[in-house]
């Protein structure tokens, strides 16, 4: 039954009121909602009602002085006709009502843009009467404003494997963004994979969800190394064609073997494949796409300059992971570093800034924040990760997404350490040697040499 006060309402809306309604659908629409619903729209009505008021009070307007074509432009002294005063140029709005809010794309004109909009982000807020304003360009022309009620990237979400889905390999899906699309990263030809943030803030979840997306393909082998040496990954070795805790030799040996294979897929890809790029086919069983997941990956890169034997090992460790990220991609090796802090002190230079993907969680400094992004994050305060350090931000990573301007928040989904576990158990018959395989594909066809020992 309708409630006679909210018809009443409407109709003195829609037919004079100080914000205009518009009537029929909408109206219609406001009587069959919820009371929270209600709430929002109103809202999106006094916003739009208000809008010319509020962007001229917070300067997010601009005086064009062009004259127009053929007119008279008027000497220095004299005075101009009231109808030659210069137009006030204020960006068009577009407003639509989402259950976390209000989504507000504005036009830019003139000089008012993504800068000007971010940083009237509070001032907005306030007038709008809304817990947080955010903003981001969504397309040429187009800035973004969501006017947040409830923060969509707050709600978390779980991952559930479903082993009837086909796994594509060529992409990566990471989570939703903050209007809950589907948000999915490139996989294909990619051969690093920079992974930073605090500790307890979703770096190992992301790492399991990725692992539980993967596991089921045969086309798909394992190299785990854990850097904390803890029982993290325990359960998930049974999956993996090698493994490692945090025993520097112990690391060093695996790392030898995925550097082996390189070298012979490198040597032997144009004749077991007919190509020069794994990509042009996509991984299979015969020729599968090894992930390397290297956690805590600053525990195998510093160097002690006391200890000349560690420090030896080290230099090879880091030369090796250097080549893989390098020269891995076209033979479908791709390696994961995780670290809390992707400085040049963590993850050296010339190997993270060789990796062509990088995701952030939450991060303390700004310093932190550049090391794992670059230096672009700072022109987005929107998406920093210093902004995702509250408890409701866990699981939320910021990162390039392509075909995105800029970078995208992405609230990740949390994959428990039992379904993870119980996922590598099912599919630990998956697990085959990738480095067998090759040696007996190309033997006899190419002499390889083997600079691991040197």
């Amino acid at each position: 039954m309708v409630n006679p006060e909210h018809l009443a309402a409407v109709m003195a809306v829609a037919t004079g009121g100080a914000v205009a309604l518009p009537y029929s659908v909408t109206g219609l629409r406001y009587l069959t909602v919820d009371a929270d619903r209600r709430a929002v729209m109103r809202r999106g009505w006094f916003i739009r009602a208000t809008w010319r008021r509020t962007a001229a009070r917070i300067g997010l307007v601009q005086t064009d002085h062009a004259a127009k074509v053929g007119a008279d432009i008027p000497l220095a002294g004299e005075l101009r006709r009231s109808s030659d005063k210069p137009r006030v140029l204020i960006p068009r709005i577009a407003v639509r009502v989402e259950a976390w809010g209000l989504r507000i794309d504005v036009r830019t004109v003139g000089r008012i843009g993504l800068g000007e909009l971010q940083a009237a982000s509070s001032y907005l807020a306030d007038a709008w009467r809304v817990p947080q304003v955010r903003v981001e360009q969504d397309r040429p022309g187009v800035v973004r404003l969501r006017a947040l009620l409830r923060d969509p990237l707050t709600v978390p979400t779980r991952y559930e494997p479903d082993a009837s889905a086909p796994v594509d390999l060529a992409s990566w899906p990471v989570g939703r963004d903050a209007d809950g699309q589907e948000v999915t990263i490139r996989s294909s030809g990619v051969s690093g994979v920079v992974l930073a943030g605090l500790a307890g803030f979703g770096k190992t979840s992301f790492l399991n969800t990725r692992f539980c997306q993967l596991a089921p393909s045969p086309a798909v082998q394992f190299v785990l190394i854990d850097g904390k040496g803890g029982p993290d990954y325990d359960d998930l070795f049974a999956r993996a064609w090698l493994y490692s805790k945090d025993d520097l030799d112990q690391v060093h040996a695996v790392l030898s073997k995925v550097h082996r294979l390189m070298l012979l897929r490198q040597g032997g890809i144009a004749s077991v494949l007919g190509v020069k790029n794994v990509w042009h086919l996509g991984p299979s069983e015969a020729w599968p796409l090894v992930v390397v997941v290297v956690d805590e990956a600053h525990t195998f890169f510093n160097e002690t300059k006391t200890d000349k034997a560690r420090d030896k090992v080290t230099g090879e460790i880091t030369r090796m992971v250097e080549e893989l990220v390098r020269k891995g991609r076209n033979v479908g090796i791709q390696t994961i570093l995780a670290t809390q802090k992707a400085t040049g002190d963590a993850i050296p230079t010339r190997i993270r800034d060789n990796c062509q993907a990088a995701v952030s969680f939450a991060q303390r400094t700004s310093e932190a924040s550049v090391a794992a992004l670059g230096a672009d994050i700072a022109e987005y305060p929107e998406a920093h990760p210093r902004r995702l350090q509250h408890p409701d931000y866990i699981g939320v990573a910021s990162m390039v997404v392509e075909g995105r301007p800029g970078f995208t928040l992405v609230r990740t989904p949390r994959t428990e350490d039992d379904t993870a576990a119980r996922l590598a158990a099912d599919t630990a018959h998956l697990v085959s040697d990738p480095l067998a395989l090759i040696e007996y594909q190309t033997r006899g066809l190419h002499a390889v040499e083997d600079d691991t020992a040197a």
